[in-house]
């Protein structure tokens, strides 16, 4: 039973890494010469008790590149700390800084009055503890020369430094950033990340952001997508703080996790609807499908790790030893693929049909891997060790995104106003 059901997720993993592989080799989107053509622009910056880095995001603001007008407008949600202070000393020597305050209500309520309060019909939503890259602005405004584009997604890196957690976090990004980079060859952009801009006509056309999900990039996507507007995404680019311990990496996931239910339970017309073509043929059923998957593969693997060791080595009295060491080390590392691998080619282990689509899902998914670093970034020696180690990571993420996802699911609660963040760092 066990190894029926790992071959039919083995055979899905193999489809969808094959899948991305292709798509990502098509040749990308032409551009056209209208594309020089760079409009007013509005920077709304939501932030809530972000003394730390507000001020490094604002100098990047000031510091990006961009031959057209832009303005700044920090909202701050009710902070409790010196982020407004700051922003006043700021604008007292920038004027295209503004400074807006409000109660703490929530992420998509001072986005929304941002929105509102905004001189220009292009609005760039930026994180408030984000860099950005110098000519970041430039790129994103470039679709908007269509008109029938509502909004534009960049890139989100995480801030480089020397915490490993942040290194695993980092490589999500780029695989995320290269799943997006996909869909949008599919005309499938619909998450729009905390690096957007929008068209002001499209966000008041749809009521601004809704304040009844943690995961408001998501749905304003579909809302707009659902409304008739084209989405696009672009290479422009940030570099964003992370959480720097493994309890807020939790919280975040968390609130990540429970937002996405909310919103599919929000459009529950979306998957395998034809009317929506790549969003809802391939998209959203994409992000279900890691739902299942964990809720598959996450007890059988654990499973497999302990009853080895029980089989192994408990039932010989072995409880720790070198060998014993060997084992999990095969587990938490890439070192234990390559090893069954090599025993197989070379007769120590029998060929059988699991082992071929092990074979094929890892050698398909290495391939993405790297090929994802060098789309979205370049080759680094940190991304090497964080792919060696990936596996545990991603089993413990993919847990925490499961049971969170799981308690939603089965909430009966109706989710009037959630969107109240709180900062996890």
């Amino acid at each position: 039973m066990i190894y029926s059901v790992l071959m039919i997720f083995l055979g899905a993993m193999i489809l969808l890494n094959s899948s991305w592989i292709l798509l990502l080799v098509l040749p990308r989107e032409k551009t056209t010469d209208r594309e020089n053509i760079y409009p007013s622009l509005s920077i709304v910056i939501p932030a809530y008790n972000e003394e730390k880095s507000i001020k490094s995001t604002l100098e990047s603001a000031l510091e990006a590149g961009y031959p057209g007008d832009k303005e700044i407008l920090v909202v701050d949600d009710g902070s409790t700390d010196h982020t407004s202070s700051i922003v006043r000393s700021m604008a007292r020597k920038h004027e295209n800084i503004r400074l807006l305050r409000g109660s703490h209500s929530g992420k998509s309520s001072a986005m929304n009055r941002g929105s509102r309060e905004a001189g220009n019909d292009i609005i760039l939503m930026l994180d408030a503890d984000s860099r950005l890259d110098p000519g970041a602005l430039k790129v994103i405004v470039k679709p908007f020369y269509d008109e029938e584009v509502g909004a534009v997604s960049g890139i989100i890196r995480a801030a480089d430094n020397n915490n490993p957690l942040t290194w695993f976090q980092d490589f999500e990004y780029v695989l995320s950033s290269c799943w997006r980079y996909i869909c949008n060859k599919l005309d499938g952009t619909y998450i729009l990340p905390g690096f957007s801009a929008y068209r002001k006509t499209a966000l008041e056309d749809i009521g601004g952001f809704s304040c009844d999900t943690l995961c408001e990039d998501f749905d304003v996507g579909l809302k707009l997508k659902k409304a008739g507007y084209m989405l696009k995404m672009s290479t422009a680019r940030i570099y964003t703080n992370v959480p720097q311990t493994l309890n807020a990496l939790i919280k975040q996931r968390t609130r990540w996790s429970k937002g996405t239910i909310q919103v599919l339970k929000k459009h529950i017309d979306t998957p395998f609807n034809t009317r929506y073509g790549a969003i809802g043929l391939y998209g959203v059923p994409t992000q279900i499908y890691w739902y299942v998957h964990g809720c598959f593969c996450l007890p059988i693997t654990l499973y497999q790790i302990f009853n080895g060791y029980a089989e192994y080595f408990i039932a010989y009295k072995n409880y720790l030893s070198m060998d014993v060491f060997m084992y999990f080390f095969s587990w938490i590392s890439i070192y234990g693929m390559l090893d069954y691998i090599l025993k197989t080619f070379i007769g120590e282990y029998t060929f059988t049909l699991l082992f071929s689509l092990s074979f094929f899902s890892f050698t398909l998914g290495l391939i993405y891997n790297i090929a994802a670093i060098l789309r979205i970034s370049r080759l680094d020696w940190k991304y090497l060790f964080v792919i060696f180690f990936f596996f545990p990571y991603s089993m413990f993420m993919l847990t925490v995104h499961i049971a969170a996802g799981l308690q939603e699911t089965v909430s009966g609660r109706k989710n009037s106003s959630v969107n109240i963040w709180e900062k996890h760092i």
